[in-house]
């Protein structure tokens, strides 16, 4: 699924970062080549990015469907 629609940046690229150890959109977003532009996809892609960290903090045990549906 696309995430940002202006960059083309797909959840499973955003994911990758994240489980580089990326922690921020902005760094996220970097390591894809270009930065945020209307910034709609902002407070996704900063969940996404906490899901994983806190995925692999519990030991990676839940998929990321699971943890967002959650917190929701």
């Amino acid at each position: 699924m696309y995430v940002c629609n202006c960059n083309g940046y797909r959840d499973s690229e955003i994911e990758s970062c994240a489980r580089r150890g990326v922690r921020s959109v902005d760094e996220a977003y970097a390591s894809l080549g270009g930065p945020p532009c209307c910034g709609r996809c902002i407070p996704m892609a900063q969940e996404m990015i906490d899901a994983v960290h806190r995925r692999a903090a519990a030991g990676g045990g839940a998929p990321l469907g699971a943890l967002l549906k959650q917190e929701s």
